[in-house]
């Protein structure tokens, strides 16, 4: 089984390359998932999870996942990670082997694929230009049957196998920056909307986590607006699926692009 995250669709991409190369189911992580069993197919013995890389770790809301859910015959299940990220995951591959460690839960293998950039929520950071896109797009399918291959030759072997851009200063992305974001660069009360808002509602169908919902606006009768709620995974699909562009967060995303794979 492939478990997947994905905001604007680069992890999801990933998960369904990966699931018709193995021949595996394909589902995404809801938040329904948090503590409860999940009952794999029977006889399955594989379990990839495939998930953004956020600021140099491993997103929250994976985290939370992993902390808290069960499968019915995990010790049976090999668990392995692919992470999509635009340039390079730090020691995110560390954090993941680490929470499984908790877990008692066997790991293999740990690859990633870079995907095109699309984090936008702080100064100096953009989309990639559109070329830079296209490349990246045209070259996942080829990088992600290396991944396919990878996993399989963990568990032919039994041994981790790690196949990670690790960038520069990884440890200091990883252990010292990853948790000042989360603590205080992921917080979704700076997200608005601007009055170029048509009220489509595109955003909240969007949210992966079901965290947006349409409300009136006494400011705005003609048209209901949208509210975030604290479930929030920082994805930031409800900005890049906008038509009109009109979710900001704070004043961070003024004059970025958009990035959103359908």
């Amino acid at each position: 089984m492939i478990l997947y995250f994905s905001g604007t669709g680069n992890s999801r991409r990933v998960a369904e390359l990966l699931a018709g190369l193995l021949g595996q189911e394909c589902r995404p992580l809801k938040p329904s998932m948090r503590g409860t069993t999940i009952d794999l197919p029977a006889g399955e013995s594989r379990l990839i999870w495939v998930f953004p890389v956020y600021s140099w770790g491993v997103p929250p809301y994976v985290r939370q996942i992993v902390r808290s859910v069960n499968f019915d015959h995990s010790e049976a299940v090999t668990m392995h990670a692919v992470m999509t990220c635009g340039d390079d995951c730090g020691q995110a591959d560390r954090m993941w082997r680490k929470d499984l460690k908790k877990r008692q839960w066997k790991d293999g293998a740990v690859c990633t694929v870079q995907m095109p950039n699309n984090y936008v929520a702080m100064k100096g950071f953009d989309v990639d230009p559109k070329g830079l896109e296209d490349k990246k797009l045209a070259a996942a399918p080829t990088r992600v049957a290396e991944v396919a291959a990878k996993i399989m030759e963990s568990e032919e072997s039994g041994q981790q196998i790690t196949d990670v851009v690790a960038g520069g200063f990884a440890w200091l992305k990883t252990a010292v920056i990853y948790p000042w974001f989360v603590r205080f660069a992921m917080s979704p009360s700076r997200f608005k909307a601007t009055d170029a808002c048509i009220g489509c509602g595109k955003c909240e169908r969007t949210c992966p986590l079901g965290n947006i919902t349409m409300d009136n606006d006494s400011h705005h009768r003609d048209n209901r607006r949208p509210c975030w709620g604290k479930d929030c995974a920082g994805c930031l699909a409800c900005y890049h699926i906008c038509p009109t562009h009109a979710v900001a967060y704070g004043s961070a995303t003024g004059g970025k692009g958009q990035y959103f794979l359908h």
